[in-house]
């Protein structure tokens, strides 16, 4: 009689043993952050990893209005963060039954991470067929702010725009990726407030020629930099953060690309070549049709 609790113990331990066992082999949950190291106010993102393992095709929701996905995050000195109220959910996702199921998330969309420093994030993701939220392992990420080369730049927001009639503030930084890998970046700010509202980088970037910076007529950021050895990117950038088209040039012979701009106030690329360019076959690029010739010249026979 004495033994007959310990028996019953061992057989509650057993079950929930089982139990917990089987929970663990429904879902597999992994995360890898993109990075190791982010800008401040850039999209600190990485990959999601699910695997379903409950042998049937799984849709994955929140509870009760809830996500279903969530995270827990911790700052340098361990406190943890709370998410900011109103921020988007993921849609809910259906997983077929043993293949793994990617997806890019954005972990500072809705925990706000606009300080320097460490930060050790874990994924959370809700399994509804049994109720529970499984983790994944803590990462740690750490957050570094850029030195600004270029800016604030305070532009008013002509009409049309999202805004229209308040001031934005264009700032360029150099931020590096490792000891030898250095990136360009933008960022948007309101004039007013100081609120941060886009950072993105333009590239790779080489200090041997500085970028070239210049606001057009319409409020928008015309940037050419040097990527690489006789590369550049050219980006044009709207006054709501949008990246209007970006081009990749190359020198061409001692021609090099340079941004020229009127006193209307348009700009625009003049010198080396546009990858676009060199992809168009030499006769295409120096020799015009015949159909094309202005009126008036002779034709030789």
């Amino acid at each position: 009689m004495r033994t007959r609790p310990a028996a019953i113990s061992l057989l509650w331990l057993g079950a929930f043993l089982l139990v917990a066992g089987s929970a663990r082999a429904q879902l597999d949950v992994g995360f890898e952050f993109d990075k190791k190291t982010f800008m401040t106010h850039e999209p600190v993102t990485g990959v999601l990893t699910l695997v379903n393992r409950a042998g049937r095709e799984i849709v994955i929701d929140g509870q009760a209005g809830g996500s279903w996905l969530d995270f827990q995050v911790l700052d340098g000195r361990q406190n943890l963060i709370p998410p900011v109220p109103g921020a988007p959910k993921p849609q809910p996702v259906i997983l077929p039954s043993g293949a793994p199921h990617r997806m890019r998330v954005m972990v500072n969309r809705a925990y706000p991470m606009g300080e320097s420093g460490l930060y050790r994030v874990k994924v959370r993701v809700f399994f509804p067929p049994i109720g529970r939220h499984f983790e994944t392992r803590v990462q740690t990420v750490n957050i570094v702010d850029g030195q600004v080369m270029w800016g604030p730049q305070v532009v008013g927001v002509p009409s049309g725009y999202e805004g229209a009639g308040s001031y934005r503030a264009f700032t360029l930084l150099t931020f590096f990726q490792g000891a030898q890998k250095r990136s360009l970046y933008f960022r948007l700010s309101d004039h007013d407030t100081g609120r941060v509202r886009t950072t993105f980088s333009l590239g790779e970037y080489m200090d041997a020629r500085p970028p070239q910076p210049v606001v057009d007529a319409g409020s928008r950021l015309h940037v050419l930099h040097m990527a690489a050895p006789q590369q550049y990117f050219y980006t044009v950038i709207d006054p709501t953060g949008n990246v209007v088209t970006q081009t990749a040039y190359r020198e061409k012979g001692l021609s090099r690309p340079e941004i020229v701009s009127n006193a209307s106030g348009e700009v625009t690329v003049m010198g080396g070549v546009s990858e676009s360019e060199m992809a168009t076959p030499y006769e295409e690029r120096e020799f015009r049709k015949l159909s094309e010739r202005p009126p008036g010249l002779p034709v030789t026979p």
